[in-house]
């Protein structure tokens, strides 16, 4: 005889952002963070959890944002693309099993690839995806590196990645987005962020190889 298990009553959507208070959106007065959760709910229509999360602070999240947003691209600055540097803040936020920063760069891997399932699976474990180029690769292998392992990296780490082409500006900027994404997670984990629900679901007409 077979039993089945009833669905948890109540809504799945967890009903806090954050183990600190957070404050509205019409309680802020830094220009430039309101500034972002406008232009977020203008191009994304959503506010992300974690930058809600750290708004209490809003100051120090105003700062904050003056140097992740460019490092992952956020200003169309060259070097890396955007999807060698989504490559590695998702390779990081994996590794952490950080919820919200897993998820969220998960799913913006998986747009920038135009396959949302490249992202998911770069999440788990960028060794077992075939469709990364041999220089993403390397960004991943570094990546980690730098998150579990920073006394194990050697002169042969940035070698191998010379020779894929990148020059010392563009390693510096490897070691940056893997070391500051490392501590976002931390920051998401510390405070148990919950990803949008936007970030995790397959989204409608997306390719999933």
């Amino acid at each position: 005889m077979t039993t089945t298990v009833d669905a948890p009553a109540g809504p799945l959507t967890p009903a806090r952002i954050s183990r600190l208070r957070v404050p509205e959106l019409d309680e802020l007065k830094n220009p430039g963070v309101k500034g972002f959760f406008t232009k977020q709910l203008r191009e994304e229509g959503l506010t992300s959890n974690w930058f809600r999360a750290l708004s209490l602070n809003e100051d120090d999240l105003g700062r904050l944002n003056a140097y992740l947003l460019p490092i992952l691209g956020a200003d169309g600055r060259g070097g890396l693309s955007a999807r060698e540097r989504e490559v590695i803040a998702t390779v990081v936020s994996g590794e952490n099993r950080c919820a919200y920063c897993h998820t969220n760069h998960a799913n913006k891997l998986g747009k920038v690839a135009g396959d949302w399932s490249f992202g998911q699976r770069v999440a788990i474990d960028h060794t077992q995806v075939a469709e990364l180029t041999e220089r993403e690769r390397a960004l991943g292998d570094l990546a980690v590196l730098v998150n579990n392992h920073p006394q194990q990296i050697r002169d042969a780490d940035f070698d191998r990645l010379r020779a894929l082409g990148l020059d010392d500006h563009q390693i510096l900027e490897v070691i940056s987005i893997a070391a500051f994404i490392g501590a976002t997670n931390r920051i998401g984990i510390a405070l148990a962020v919950p990803p949008n629900p936007e970030y995790t679901g397959i989204p409608e007409g997306a390719h999933t190889s």
